[in-house]
């Protein structure tokens, strides 16, 4: 059986919930064998998780009714199902180890309440299929859809942003004296390594006993993201050396990726990445 791993931020547009997110996927598919399933938002076709590996002009052959999250919920409805079948209506990213299911082509609203009553059978399914399945909770605690989502972690991977104020609040939230209870990870994203506030300072502040996982901005890897190319990029920088411009995002996402693979029980053999895969 596998785990269910939510991204999720407190705060909207600070700690790179979904970059986080990406980026950990592409270095676990890289480097695991643990076999990933990406949902991204799940409501939102070709939605900013899907654009990360899929350029606009291959968009037309890839997303269509009869795969993605639309055709799964068909079959679910009618209890025809089986985890045998989720690949056959998912796209590979990385051959036998990642891949993501298209969002929806539905008006979002109109998917939201039909997959509401569905996504606990849905996920329940999928972690029969795949060792590890990743979704994005988006940010903030005002959406009952997002709320919905992050009630099916297994693994919680809570993104923070490097702002006092906001992290003040957050540790003073509900969501925080949750921690305890539940497999979580902190991640600072869009992290600035030259800021006072450091993660070490950060976590003697909040008393942090937790490990905390920085992943700093990138700008190539943003680029990245936005132009369909998320697997080339890590496929030109998984092996950069010291001092490479790219060479601390790289071994800070391996980090969390690690501990992703770890908190969610798969880790398996370490590949380092197929030469014979293409990006």
């Amino acid at each position: 059986m596998g785990v269910t791993v939510v991204f999720w931020s407190p705060v909207p547009g600070q700690a790179g919930t979904t970059t986080n997110l990406l980026a950990a996927a592409t270095c676990m598919g890289l480097e695991y064998s643990a076999r990933l399933l990406l949902l991204g938002h799940l409501q939102n076709s070709y939605a900013a998780v899907e654009r990360a590996y899929f350029r606009p002009a291959a968009w037309n052959g890839i997303h269509a009714p009869d795969t993605g999250i639309d055709a799964l919920l068909r079959l679910l409805k009618n209890r025809k199902l089986e985890p045998a079948m989720l690949r056959d209506y998912a796209h590979p990213l990385l051959r036998d180890r990642l891949d993501i299911l298209p969002g929806s082509i539905k008006q979002e609203d109109a998917f939201i309440e039909m997959a509401k009553e569905w996504l606990t059978p849905m996920l329940a399914v999928a972690r029969r299929a795949y060792d590890v399945v990743l979704l994005d909770g988006g940010s903030g605690r005002g959406s009952a859809w997002n709320e919905l989502l992050r009630q099916q972690a297994d693994v919680w991977v809570i993104c923070l942003p490097q702002n006092r104020l906001l992290l003040e609040r957050f540790f003073q939230s509900a969501e925080a004296s949750m921690l305890q209870d539940r497999r979580t990870l902190l991640a600072f994203g869009q992290y600035d390594p030259y800021s006072t506030l450091t993660v070490k300072n950060l976590m003697r502040q909040f008393r942090i006993g937790t490990s905390v996982y920085p992943v700093a901005h990138n700008t190539g890897w943003m680029d990245a993201v936005q132009h369909g190319e998320s697997n080339a990029f890590w496929f030109r920088n998984r092996k950069t050396a010291n001092g490479h411009e790219n060479h601390l995002f790289v071994q800070q996402v391996r980090r969390l990726a690690q501990a992703v693979i770890d908190s969610a029980g798969a880790r398996q053999s370490l590949f380092g990445g197929k030469e014979g895969d293409s990006p």
